[in-house]
């Protein structure tokens, strides 16, 4: 559905450079990175707010990077709504299809389809300006699907929004999404937003699109180090790599551990958090000697930094297994680090940046 190829645009001394992706036709595909890596740009390229320098945008099957916005069948919800605050709520939603010449019957009979999809038919009349954060995001999402556009751009939908908000408004977009099966492009930097809606996920760094795939896909064989510390997957040493059987030994100040990437040389790696296991006492799995630094009990898991031969990292531990291990600052425990828990990452030959493994 949607297409760019070598798409670039450049402001002031930030650039998108080179972004080429495909998004699938009723995907919800969620662009990820941190604040500053140019998404909202990248969204504006997309609508037609901002005119790229090169490149191309296809949407449909048809070129459209010189096409006006209006033209695009695009609709957006900017991370602000930009609501009408001098039309009521009503007139709002009608704007698209007034801007078409729908007849009235239509325009009314399609709002109503949408207040009642969205909860929002209290508020028809209302003015925009006393409505919640909620109530806003309803209503600009209501807007932005008046008239039923093939492809929905959301920039940071949910981000000025309290928890208890965020969690109910990411369940309806993912439930509206697959209702009316729109083509959806959702940015955001939060993770767990990413993953209550996303069927894919790319990460976009300093205008660069860098790996595109399924949230499991990029988790289980992140592209570089920066993903990985995105995704929080664990810690990322650096070390060097010699062959071991059909896997690689990477050894790390004291710490010596085996992978089951092949590498050689150089090499920056993670070990990840929630692969690693803790013991009160040695096993032949476990010969590892720790020392815990600190723990921090999240919703999720407990996060426990170790310190073991001179090296930091941190493990991630079930609730059940940290009560049960009795988890305090100063302990001494074993960790068990088996190949799997260690990604390494090779340096290309020649460059000074990783590659892909």
């Amino acid at each position: 559905m949607i297409r760019t190829e070598r798409l670039n645009f450049s402001i002031g001394g930030f650039a998108l450079r080179d972004v080429t992706l495909d998004v699938r036709e009723g995907e919800y595909f969620v662009l990820l990175g941190k604040p500053g890596s140019g998404k909202t740009l990248f969204l504006e390229c997309v609508a037609g707010l901002k005119r790229i320098s090169s490149g191309s945008i296809t949407i449909g099957g048809r070129r459209v990077e010189r096409a006006e916005p209006r033209d695009r069948g695009i609709g957006y919800v900017p991370q602000d709504y930009a609501l009408f605050t001098a039309h009521n709520v009503r007139k709002n939603i009608e704007f698209g299809l007034r801007v078409r010449r729908y007849p009235r019957s239509r325009r009314r009979e399609r709002v109503r389809q949408l207040a009642v999809m969205l909860g929002i038919e209290h508020l028809l009349e209302r003015s925009t300006e006393g409505l919640s954060g909620g109530e806003r995001q309803r209503v600009a999402l209501a807007r932005a699907l008046s008239a039923e556009p093939r492809i929905l751009l959301l920039d940071e939908p949910v981000s000025a929004l309290d928890d208890e908000t965020r969690e109910g408004i990411l369940v309806e977009l993912r439930k509206i999404q697959r209702q009316t099966k729109t083509t959806t492009i959702h940015v955001c930097h939060d993770l767990n937003e990413m993953r209550c809606v996303a069927d894919r996920v790319g990460i976009l760094r300093d205008g660069r699109l860098i790996q595109v795939g399924s949230p499991d896909e990029v988790s289980r064989r992140p592209a570089e180090p920066h993903v990985a510390r995105l995704f929080r997957l664990g810690t990322i040493l650096t070390g060097t790599a010699r062959k071991w059987q059909s896997g690689s030994e990477v050894d790390s100040g004291g710490l010596t551990l085996r992978s089951e990437q092949p590498a050689d040389g150089d090499v920056e790696f993670l070990i990840r958090a929630g692969d690693v296991r803790l013991q009160p006492s040695p096993s032949p799995e476990a010969q590892i000697a720790a020392q815990v630094e600190s723990v921090l009990w999240n919703d999720s898991a407990v996060r426990v930094d170790v310190q073991a031969g001179g090296t930091r990292f941190r493990v991630e531990v079930p609730h059940g297994q940290a009560t049960a291990l009795s988890l305090r600052e100063g302990m001494a425990l074993f960790a068990a680090v088996p190949p799997e828990a260690v990604y390494v990452f090779q340096k290309p030959d020649g460059e000074g940046s990783l590659g892909r493994r």
